[in-house]
């Protein structure tokens, strides 16, 4: 039988292993805790007859002030004095404490009759005092301490649980399921582009070349390289978040600076579990994923033009180096054929670094751009599955309005 991870992978499409960090083991253990927690409570207030389901029993206990940490009491049981001979109690007001001892009055408690209330602090206290057999008393209470059915904690390896309808088990990896997803949505994150590829150096300088009888030559100096300039994305005064509508979100500072868009989006989902407010950040994302991309591919463009001339002006000093070197070939001057080789292959190597720089940025780019698609393709298949979840678990536990009409 899968346990409760492989399951809760199953409906989510994640990863969760000993290496996952969102959610972690130990986070899915704990939403599974909570799960069961939440469960227990949604149901009971929809069927409250229904808690014999979730029943759990204390040891016996033979002295006052039982503390069940605040877990819904079904029923107080206390022997009569015999052995084994379990009497209901009756509950009563902490205030009438006094008379359940009183023996003048209608309200004794008695081994046969006997009350319990419950104090302030939680403490249950039972009337007669209880004491060792046959005089103990014990407590079934809906049980808020989730275990594996043999009683070992509760975590992802687990494939059962203690004092709880086989039925909804389902329900608990289905609530774990969702809180995981809200744990990796938050966790998504598009990084800043960052151009790793250095623009060519050494651009060689425009030789004043002379000898034999041709003469000064002089060629025209090179155009400074191009190189590429990504559109920035740092806060209110970016390129791109600057000219984006934000008052869908809000006016807070988070909410504006498109660092923190992910992590409020996370909130909004997670935290504040808002679907409308999400779908419309999530939507003022998207936004912004298309205009950076816009603004890519147009510094792009632009780059490519610069490189375009660049490369112009490199053929024209190629061209004028291959005349001077006819001329100088004419006039027998091996030294100035000489001079006009080396700076061409200087030209020709220059040439070669600005067609590998144009190739990186552009690979760079694309790279980027992906990126951008799968992870917001990813996002938004997972807020789906998400709302699907969510969909299914809610529909689990009916308004009553609802539950008649079913």
């Amino acid at each position: 039988m899968a346990d409760f991870q492989e399951q809760a992978m199953g409906l989510t499409g994640l990863t969760i292993d000993a290496s996952s960090t969102a959610p972690s083991r130990a986070e899915f253990s704990t939403f599974l805790n909570d799960g069961v927690i939440d469960v227990t409570e949604k149901h009971l207030r929809m069927r409250p007859s229904d808690d014999y389901l979730f029943l759990a029993v204390s040891a016996e206990q033979t002295s006052q002030g039982l503390n069940l940490n605040g877990a819904k009491i079904s029923s107080v049981v206390r022997e009569s004095g015999t052995n084994n001979d379990w009497r209901k109690c009756s509950k009563i007001d902490p205030s009438m404490q006094g008379q359940a001892v009183s023996a003048g009055s209608i309200h004794l408690a008695t081994k046969h009759y006997p009350s319990y209330t419950i104090l302030d602090n939680g403490a249950i206290n039972v009337f007669p005092a209880p004491g060792s057999d046959p005089n103990a008393f014990k407590v079934y209470y809906v049980n808020n301490s989730p275990a594996e059915t043999d009683g070992s904690a509760l975590d992802h390896a687990s494939t059962g649980i203690k004092f709880f309808p086989k039925d909804k088990i389902y329900l608990v990896i289905l609530y774990a399921s969702i809180k995981s997803l809200q744990s990796y949505l938050s966790s998504i994150n598009i990084s800043t582009f960052s151009l790793s590829a250095s623009a060519p150096a050494n651009i060689p300088s425009a030789p004043t070349i002379s000898g034999g009888s041709v003469g000064a030559i002089t060629i025209a100096s090179l155009p400074t390289a191009p190189a590429y300039t990504a559109p920035a994305v740092a806060g209110a005064t970016e390129e791109i978040t600057a000219a984006i509508d934000s008052g869908t979100i809000g006016t807070d500072a988070d909410f504006v600076d498109f660092s923190k868009w992910f992590e409020v989006l996370g909130h909004m989902i997670e935290d504040e579990e808002d679907t409308e407010l999400a779908t419309s950040q999530l939507g003022k994302i998207q936004g912004y994923v298309q205009a950076y991309q816009a603004a890519l591919q147009n510094q792009l463009n632009i780059f490519n033009d610069a490189n375009v001339e660049y490369q112009a002006a490199i053929q024209r000093n190629l061209q004028q180096a291959q005349i001077d070197m006819q001329d100088a070939q004419k006039e027998a001057d091996l030294a100035l054929q000489a001079s006009i080789q080396d700076y061409t292959l200087e030209l020709q190597r220059v040439s070669t670094d600005a067609s590998k720089y144009q190739a990186l940025v552009a690979a760079e780019v694309q790279t980027y751009q992906q990126e951008i698609t799968e992870k917001s393709s990813e996002y938004q298949w997972m807020a789906a599955r998400l709302q699907d979840l969510k969909n299914e678990y809610a529909q689990a536990f009916p308004v009553p309005s609802q539950a008649r009409a079913q």
